[in-house]
């Protein structure tokens, strides 16, 4: 019988499995090179998700900045302009109606002036909007609005020329004296309130992921400077170029990252305060206005006490009391303390610089030109004496207040819109100049760590 030698052993199956690793990383802690390549592993972890953390929080930021400033912002500015337009084109058109079936030919040509600009407006805001949709569709509305509202101004315009049909013609410029009314009272103020929202929003997505990613920062730094303490103890120097200018490198993005989003933050803070606020009372004020105005033509065409009452409303909301001379003076001064209080009194306390302050008193006493002169509207002996005054002084005093609300809207828009561009400037860099440093940082470690572990070969 033959014996058969046995089989020689076979060496033991690689070890897999979740222990696998942690055997690996312990072996590999054993040796001076491989405690280097762990801390170098660990460090480039934390730097790699610093920078993916830091590249997501500083594109945000200049993002939603950058937005601020090109859309939403100058999209609210917009939308005001265009309320003193169409107040301007109703009340152009209301006096040239009023004058009779010769028509003032002036009031004929501020009218067409003004719906044209109007339109232009809309236009405008369409292309700041872009694709933002709860804008566009609002605009839309707007301009299908504005072209029912020219064609009834035509027809009442028409209809005034055959002296046998007045009260149709009454009954067109009533119409569209109501719908420019509805226009700015309601789709108007809606592209208001999409406009704000949207700023709103912007402004909320500003610092998102902000603090996780300075929280991240703050992790690959200690991450990073116990990677050093190690070297310095197992190599007893005390000093690694490469670590050092790594971490310099991480703690310039983490300062260049916070400071960049406390400027913007104050610059906007500042804007929206010395800007955007005022913006929003000036608008409300141009609304209440415009609504005094369309209501009071109204009942001079109709003389409808109902609407005189809507006028009195409208009225003691732009200002509760008289605009004496005191009050103006006050308000210059800025001491105003809210008089003559409504929305004038609001204004007067949001002005922060002597020229808006300046352009409130004298939107304040244009304002009080015009009451006084619909005080006289009201005092007419006759229907035909009433009509006088609304196409004459009336109109001329509306006319001067409007433009007085586009004054200072004008102010508050270039305090807010350069607040805006300010603030775009602090962060436009920031993403790429973050980016460079920590990419820097990283590669300044693996360097370093790598310089160790070259001397163990």
């Amino acid at each position: 019988m033959s014996l058969q030698a046995p089989p020689p052993p076979t060496a033991p199956a690689a070890t897999v499995g979740p222990d696998a690793l942690p055997d690996r990383v312990r072996a590999a802690a054993r040796t001076t090179p491989g405690r280097y390549r762990l801390w170098s592993a660990a460090t480039a972890i934390a730097l790699i998700l610093a920078i993916a953390a830091a590249a997501f929080a500083t594109t945000r930021m200049r993002s939603a900045t950058q937005r601020a400033k090109s859309t939403s912002g100058p999209v609210l500015v917009a939308t005001q302009q265009l309320v003193a337009s169409l107040a301007e084109a109703d009340a152009a058109a209301s006096a040239a109606f009023l004058s009779g079936s010769t028509e003032d030919p002036e009031q004929r040509r501020l009218y067409e002036q003004a719906l044209a600009r109007s339109g232009q407006q809309v236009e405008e805001i369409a292309s700041l909007a872009g694709e933002d949709q709860a804008i566009r569709s609002v605009l839309a509305r707007v301009s299908f609005q504005i072209t029912r509202y020219a064609g009834l101004i035509e027809a009442a315009r028409a209809t005034n020329r055959i002296p046998s049909a007045s009260a149709d013609a009454n009954g067109y410029l009533v119409s569209a004296v109501r719908l420019a009314d509805q226009i700015v009272q309601g789709d108007v103020t809606t592209l208001t309130d999409v406009a704000q929202a949207s700023l709103r929003r912007d402004q909320d997505r500003r610092p998102s992921g902000l603090l996780i990613a300075l929280v991240v920062l703050v992790a690959a730094l200690l991450v990073l400077g116990a990677g050093q303490a190690m070297l310095v103890r197992v190599s007893r120097r005390i000093l690694n170029v490469p670590l050092v200018v790594a971490t310099l490198l991480s703690l310039a993005a983490l300062a260049w990252t916070a400071l960049a989003a406390q400027r913007s933050g104050t610059v906007l803070d500042d804007a929206e305060r010395d800007g955007y606020d005022s913006i929003v009372v000036t608008a409300q004020l141009g609304r209440a206005g415009f609504g005094a105005k369309a209501a009071e033509t109204l009942a001079v065409i109709t003389g409808d006490a109902a609407q005189r009452a809507e006028a009195d409303a409208d009225a003691r909301r732009v200002a509760a009391a008289a605009v004496t001379p005191e009050v103006v003076a006050s308000v210059r001064r800025g001491e105003a303390r809210g008089a003559p209080g409504g929305l004038i009194g609001q204004a007067a306390d949001a002005a922060d610089s002597p020229r808006e302050r300046a352009a409130v008193a004298e939107l304040a006493l244009r304002w009080q030109q015009y009451t006084d002169t619909v005080v006289t509207l009201r005092a007419a002996p006759s229907p035909a004496a009433a009509r006088t005054i609304a196409v004459g002084p009336a109109n001329t005093a509306f006319n001067g207040f409007n433009f007085s609300v586009q004054a200072v809207l004008g102010q508050n828009r270039d305090q807010f819109l350069t607040g805006l561009d300010s603030a775009a400037d602090r962060t436009a860099s920031v993403p790429a100049g973050v980016l460079l440093l920590l990419v820097g940082a990283l590669l300044a470690m693996l360097w370093g760590f790598q310089l160790r572990i070259n001397r163990y070969r």
